[in-house]
C-alpha cells in the first residue's frame, strides 16, 4: 500500500507559506503599501516568524564563534608555551633518536654467527607461519565478497611462498652449518 507521508517544508517554503496566509488577511490598502514600499516590504518579510527564528538563530551561532574565539585568543599564549616546549623536547629527544636508530643498524649489521643466523631465520619462518594463521582465521570469521577473496587467495599465497623460501634457505643454512660444525 502507498503511503502519502507528508514531508517537512523547507525553510523557503515554510516562509512563503507563512506570508501568504498574513498576506491573504490584510486590507487592500495594506498590500498595495507593501507593494509601492520596498522598506514596508522588508519589514514585513523580517517579521515573519520564520525568518526571525533563522535570524535568532544566525545571532547565536555568532554569539557562540565569538566566544569561541576569545577562548582561542585567550589560550594562545599557553598553547604558544607548550609548542615551544614541544619543540625543545623533540630537538633534545631527536638526537638521542637518531643515536638509536645508528645503534639498531649497527647490531643488525654485527650478526654474524651461525647460532644467531640461524635463530632468527627459524624466528622469522614461525612468525610468518602465524601471520598466516592469523590472516586465515581473521579472514574465515568475516564475511566477504568475490573480490575480497581473490584478493585474499593472491596474499595468502605469496606469503605461503615467501614463507616457503624462508623454510628452503633456513634448512639449506641449517644444513651447510651442521656441515661446517663437524669438520670443526
Amino acid at each position: 500500500m502507498y503511503q502519502n507521508r507528508l514531508k517537512p517544508l523547507s525553510i523557503l517554503d515554510q516562509t512563503f507559506y507563512e506570508a501568504q496566509l498574513q498576506i491573504r488577511q490584510m486590507p487592500i490598502n495594506i498590500l498595495a503599501k507593501l507593494n509601492n514600499n520596498p522598506s514596508e516590504l522588508l519589514h514585513f518579510i523580517q517579521t515573519l516568524p520564520t525568518i526571525q527564528a533563522m535570524e535568532h538563530k544566525r545571532r547565536q551561532l555568532l554569539e557562540h564563534n565569538r566566544y569561541l574565539a576569545k577562548n582561542n585568543l585567550k589560550r594562545e599564549p599557553e598553547l604558544i608555551h607548550i609548542r615551544q616546549q614541544l619543540s625543545h623536547s623533540f630537538a633534545e629527544l631527536k638526537p638521542l633518536r637518531d643515536q638509536y636508530l645508528k645503534l639498531k643498524i649497527n647490531q643488525r649489521n654485527n650478526i654474524s654467527s651461525p647460532d644467531i643466523i640461524l635463530a632468527k631465520l627459524q624466528s622469522d619462518i614461525h612468525t610468518n607461519e602465524q601471520a598466516n594463521d592469523e590472516m586465515t582465521e581473521t579472514f574465515l570469521n568475516t564475511n566477504h565478497n568475490d573480490h575480497d577473496i581473490e584478493i585474499f587467495i593472491k596474499k595468502f599465497l605469496h606469503d605461503r611462498q615467501e614463507t616457503i623460501k624462508l623454510r628452503c634457505i633456513t634448512e639449506k643454512f641449517y644444513h651447510l652449518y651442521q656441515i661446517e660444525k663437524r669438520k670443526q
